[in-house]
This record gives C-alpha cells, structure tokens and sequence, in this order.
C-alpha cells in the first residue's frame, strides 16, 4: 500500500517549546500532533520519522514524504550532509524507519503553504509543549 505523507515540525520560539504534525493518507488515513518538549525548529522537523513509523505500522509499503524544511530534506535527499551529531542520529532514525518499507520511500521538499494542514498539527504541538511546561526557565 502506498501512502503520501506531509510533516512538519515547530518551535515557538526556535529552540523553545515544540512540536510535530503530519497527515498521511492512502489506503491509510492518519493525522498526528506531538508535543516534543524543548527542541529546535530542526529536531522538530525530523519528526518525520514517527509518520514513517506510523505509516509502517498501519501497513504502508512504500510512501512519497513532502516537507517543507530545506534542512531536514538536504539530509534525507543527499543533498547536504548532517555534522551535528544530534542531527545525525534523528537522520539515522529516519533511516531505519524508511528500511521497514519493502517499496521506495521518496521525500520532495514544497512550499510552506502547500503543506498547511502539517504545519497546523505541529504548532498544536509546540502549544501543547509550552501547556506542559517546555520553555521555562529553572
């Protein structure tokens, strides 16, 4: 089963309370919202690997990713190379994800208003991070 998946992630501010969204459908239908606690827009954006994991977990074979974060989607595509090491290992989760998959997994990067519905569902996220106390203080 094929399935097309758009994530996105945020963090409101950059590096404060943060969260993730996508919207898988096919012969799945899944939307998720995550809070994830205190991260950058970038840890955000490689959410990517719990709709992959999702997706897999409800039968996807093979899936088409659309995101918007050039970052994250240099690291994906080839086009650029991940040197944080933080960075590094979300990439090689992502990786592992896509390994489940016995069909391609293919990731495109679109324009932020193509990909509205994702983004909605990760600043719920980050809303629900900062309602759970993310970005205090201490």
């Amino acid at each position: 089963m094929r399935v097309y998946i758009w994530c996105d992630g945020a963090a409101m501010p950059n590096g404060g309370p943060a969260g993730a969204g996508c919207v898988v459908v096919g012969g799945v239908h899944l939307l998720g919202s995550e809070a994830l606690g205190d991260a950058t827009n970038n840890v955000a954006e490689y959410a990517v690997r719990n709709a992959l994991r999702a997706a897999a977990d409800a039968g996807a074979t093979s899936a088409h990713v659309r995101m918007d974060s050039p970052v994250v989607f240099g690291h994906l595509s080839g086009a650029s190379r991940a040197r944080a090491e933080h960075l590094i290992q979300l990439k090689e989760e992502v990786e592992a994800q896509v390994a489940r998959y016995p069909g391609r997994v293919t990731f495109a990067r679109i324009p932020r208003e193509r990909n509205g519905v994702a983004d909605e569902l990760a600043k719920d996220g980050a809303r629900a991070s900062k309602a759970l106390g993310a970005g205090r203080r201490r």
